[in-house]
């Protein structure tokens, strides 16, 4: 249960806490007179849902879950500087939900009284309140669903997983990274013994202190024992995110250090590390190291430079890159040209997502090819391989399927997801009858997720998944995936689409003029008929309308730090003309190059987010 800490100094609490921060001395001193400290460890309730709302909280460190009667999960989560219980406390309502520490944490607790002293000398302490207030109903509002989301750390526990040992380069390069690309602190069981002799890491001094220098740190990193000791017990129960880091090919079963860090945390906050010695050739075998191992996230690291370590602490800090790339059938290889303008300026992105062709062209980079890479595979899936003018008859599609498939597999070289040296997701539509918004494909083939997320409706077949669900085109739910981006990590995006020049027009049509078969028959045959024939789009003039339905930029949850490129019109495209892929690849990647110089010239504050990831 939660416990007073009468032994550990409260303004010095106070004073490292970034809500307060900017404080006085007098406000502080207004606010610790009247202020509880309440430590808790993992799994201790702070409040139960019913029960009478008689004070308010603030995280001072640590992070709490949300739970509401009858939900199988957690619906929410609390972290540092965020309030708990402000509703109930100003309606008089009883609480709305049971609020449990996910990790050691510490709060402040201020009963009726106490804030009203407080609020009489620090009227500041209100802004705190609304502002957190209007973050909540931000997310809600864009339909972010925080129970899914993967958030920024504080700390971190790094345990080794499987049963051969990680290679010291791996916690090397990790320690130089996070303390020099950023206010980190990586501490190890020695460091703790040579400030704290013959003081066990349970010690409420040491809990103190753990807890003091968390918000002194942009991230505290903590190295766990070889073996589950109580330093590793107190690192995992002290951790926002727990790191499983693995060597060797081959998976093994749970040793009992990671058997307690998964008890201990849910998926949302477990990451997977696979560590490697180069970055050459393809990775093998992940989905069976994840198969035991349920984990928000995995990654690729090679330990012959710094690159993967570098994407690692963005994600970890909330700086990870995101490219999000809509669909829009033959103007896709302008994502080509996009990347290769921004990968020029240094610019590598840390994660990949997007819809039909976004989804396919991503997929090459996710494997680590080049731009003129991916472009050859685009002219050998659709110009040599001919992939989208096999016409068949129409009992499942208007295309004949097997050679685009084929040539799918060919340019992806039957890799995984898993596989994949930077993480990816493709977005499909679902057609089971089953509503669940868009569905997000972050495992199994990579070609079959390209191919899913890509499957035109009537033009080619759909994909049937592995557990028996029809998928088509992402695009008719989610053009623009940033969404499920933002579920992903934090941290500043580039959204690349193409919907904002396709307006819907009315059509001054009378209905009743469009021929049947015989009259649209005779229609065709001379010129003079087929200009009379009215202008009502065609099949897939109506599927290019369906997709431009969800790709409205207006729509979707842009932040400060998100860089939307509406690319202009190209010259050759269309939604099945792939010919002249290079083209477009080519003119977006100089008009690329020139929007980000006048970016830059203008100082765009998402662009200088983007700029501020590079190595």
């Amino acid at each position: 249960m939660p416990s007073g800490a009468a032994s550990f100094n409260t303004a010095d609490l106070l004073r490292s806490t970034a809500i307060f921060r900017e404080l006085s001395d007098q406000q502080l001193t207004a606010i610790w007179s009247q202020a509880k400290v309440l430590n808790l460890i993992r799994g201790d309730v702070l409040v139960r849902q019913n029960a009478p709302a008689e004070s308010v909280f603030f995280v001072v460190s640590g992070r709490f879950d949300v739970w509401v009667d009858g939900r199988d999960r957690a619906i929410n989560e609390i972290g540092v500087g965020e309030p708990i219980g402000e509703i109930g406390f100003f309606s008089g309502a009883p609480r709305t939900a049971t609020i449990v520490a996910a990790r050691d944490s510490v709060v402040l607790e201020l009963d009726r009284p106490s804030f009203n002293k407080v609020a009489l000398a620090v009227p500041a302490i209100y802004q705190t309140l609304l502002g957190a207030l209007a973050r909540r109903l931000a997310d809600t509002s864009a339909g972010i669903d925080r129970s899914l989301r993967v958030g920024v750390a504080r700390t971190v526990a790094v345990i080794a997983g499987g049963s051969e040992p990680i290679p010291p380069g791996f916690y090397e390069r990790l320690r130089h990274v996070a303390t020099h690309a950023g206010k980190a602190l990586v501490l190890d069981h020695t460091h703790l013994q040579e400030r704290f002799p013959g003081q066990a890491p349970d010690d409420p001094s040491v809990s103190h202190w753990l807890n003091a220098i968390e918000n002194e740190h942009e991230l505290i990193i903590f190295l766990c024992d070889s073996t589950l000791t109580d330093w590793t017990r107190k690192a995992i129960r002290q951790a926002d995110q727990v790191i499983v880091a693995v060597a060797g090919q081959g998976p093994s079963e749970l040793n009992p250090t990671e058997a307690f860090a998964l008890a201990a945390h849910p998926p949302v906050r477990r990451r997977l590390v696979r560590v490697h010695a180069r970055r050459n050739g393809a990775v093998e075998g992940t989905a069976a190291w994840l198969r035991d191992r349920d984990v928000a996230m995995h990654h690729q690291v090679a330990l012959e430079d710094d690159r993967d370590f570098k994407s690692l602490h963005r994600f970890l800090t909330g700086r990870a890159l995101g490219f999000v790339a809509g669909g829009g059938g033959g103007f896709g290889s302008a994502h080509i040209g996009i990347y290769k303008a921004f990968l020029e300026r240094g610019v590598n992105f840390d994660i990949l997502g997007g819809a039909s062709v976004g989804a396919a062209m991503l997929a090459g980079f996710a494997l680590g090819m080049s731009p003129e890479e991916v472009d050859l595979a685009a002219h050998d899936i659709f110009v040599v391989s001919k992939g989208f003018k096999h016409f068949t008859l129409p009992r499942y599609a208007l295309l004949d399927h097997l050679v685009f498939d084929e040539a799918l597999r060919r340019a992806i070289k039957g890799v995984s997801i898993e596989d994949a040296w930077r993480p990816y997701f493709a977005v499909a539509t679902v057609l089971d009858g089953s509503w669940q918004g868009p569905y997000l494909i972050r495992s199994g083939q990579l070609w079959k997720a390209v191919r899913a997320s890509g499957s035109l409706p009537g033009i080619l077949p759909p994909v049937i998944s592995d557990d028996g669900r029809l998928l088509v085109d992402g695009g008719l739910v989610d053009n623009i995936p940033l969404r499920p981006m933002k579920t992903l990590k934090s941290g500043p995006n580039l959204i690349a689409h193409f919907g904002t020049r396709r307006r819907v027009q009315r059509l001054e049509i009378d209905y009743t003029s469009i021929p049947g078969r015989w009259q649209l028959a005779r229609s065709l045959l001379t010129r003079s008929g087929r200009e009379r024939l009215p202008p009502v789009p065609g099949p897939i003039g109506v599927l290019q309308r369906c997709l431009g339905l969800n790709q409205d930029p207006a729509r979707l949850p842009v932040g400060p730090l998100d860089l939307v490129l509406p690319v202009p019109e190209l010259p050759g495209a269309n939604l099945l003309d792939f010919d002249r892929h290079f083209e477009v690849f080519e003119a977006a990647y100089l008009w690329c190059r020139k929007h980000i110089d006048e970016l830059g010239e203008r100082a765009d504050p998402a662009l200088a987010a983007i700029m501020a990831t590079r190595d």
